[in-house]
């Protein structure tokens, strides 16, 4: 279990989710579930992956992030 207070209002809302859907979810479902921009997704992921909370795996054309 990770100390929300270490993140953001997105980066909490993103690690929300990926609570809510098991742990996984494509990239894309995220941008549509959020309703982000791609640009804002990927900024986000690239913290929480900075901070060790999730892996990005390719996916053919999309990411598929997990929670670690």
């Amino acid at each position: 279990e990770i100390n929300k207070s270490t993140l953001g209002d997105e980066e909490t809302k993103v690690y929300d989710l990926l609570k809510l859907n098991q742990g996984s979810l494509y990239q894309s479902n995220i941008i549509k579930q959020t309703q982000l921009s791609k640009v804002k997704v990927s900024r986000i992921l690239d913290r929480l992956e900075g901070k060790g909370i999730i892996d990005r795996k390719r996916r053919g054309m999309t990411n598929i992030i997990i929670l670690k």
